[in-house]
């Protein structure tokens, strides 16, 4: 009898043992260094270590175009590196979604699907794709904070565009309304003096990254993130958290797109706030916690 119970104890000892062993191999597998790329999937966004860091959240009031919500700079801290996705989310990636009878069929507008950002998505649509993706891989995808979102943007650029202020440079970087959408849609807006070769929305990766090897992250579409709307910075988090208290029924979306033009909307500061809003130019990216 006491050699069933030691039989039975060893076998309950050596399963812990193997599930230890699994938490940890997991782990290291998981322990990636800023600048790491990764998929965690074959139909999974492609991710990019973002390190950890302080930054000044906000806009100071020289910068052309800040309305006042966007409020003063404060000091906001990325105690830890995170994982985003280095474009947004294409229509291949939530195509994927659709399949397996998750996400909406989304529609394309006639522009063509594959590599370009998916677009005409609720905040609710794309954040119903991360707890799938969540599901999928087992591992924390979520949508970015407004924090964590800005912070990414800005790749320690303290400026209200990463790539600088040359509006010639503009077209390099980003896909906004240029000369190229004004000749084919008339739509009478001031252009920038540039063409970037593109109409509507641009293939993922078609214009040079930040210096966290982001695309994107100005211009083609704007993208939803986590926090409830408020009007006012005051009392918000300043570790990067989602706010989510205030007007939860509209959420923010960041980052300018390919019917933007300048000034006021081609800043990283500036910012919109709607939820069940599904727009030709707004999409969105993901983000993964790391351990």
């Amino acid at each position: 009898m006491s050699a069933i119970r030691l039989s039975t104890r060893w076998q309950s000892a050596c399963a812990g043992l193997v599930a230890s062993i699994f938490v940890l191999l997991a782990q290291a597998q998981d322990a990636r260094n800023p600048g790491d790329e990764f998929r965690d999937c074959p139909e999974c966004p492609l991710m990019v270590v973002v390190p950890a860091g302080t930054y000044g959240m906000g806009a100071p009031p020289v910068d052309q175009g800040r309305p006042y919500d966007e409020g003063e700079l404060r000091p906001v801290t990325v105690s830890k590196p995170f994982a985003v996705g280095k474009f947004e989310v294409t229509f291949d990636e939530w195509d994927a979604c659709a399949k397996d009878g998750i996400c909406n069929a989304a529609e394309d507008e006639g522009w063509g699907r594959g590599t370009r950002p998916v677009i005409n998505v609720s905040w609710t649509e794309a954040d119903r794709y991360t707890k799938w993706l969540a599901e999928k891989t087992g591992k924390p995808y979520r949508l970015l904070t407004e924090a964590e979102w800005e912070y990414a943007a800005r790749a320690g650029a303290g400026r209200a565009r990463f790539f600088g202020i040359k509006r010639e440079d503009v077209c390099s970087y980003a896909n906004l309304y240029d000369r190229t959408a004004d000749r084919k849609l008339e739509f009478g807006m001031e252009t920038l003096p540039c063409d970037d070769g593109y109409e509507v929305t641009a293939p993922a990766g078609s214009f040079k990254p930040n210096a966290f090897g982001l695309h994107d992250m100005l211009g083609n579409v704007w993208e939803w993130t986590e926090d409830c709307q408020v009007r006012l910075w005051r009392n918000a988090p300043t570790d990067a958290r989602a706010r989510l208290t205030g007007r939860c029924s509209e959420r923010a979306y960041r980052g300018a797109s390919w019917l933007s033009h300048p000034p006021s909307y081609l800043r990283i500061g500036d910012r919109y706030r709607f939820i069940g809003a599904r727009y030709n130019d707004l999409g969105f990216r993901v983000a993964r916690t790391l351990p």
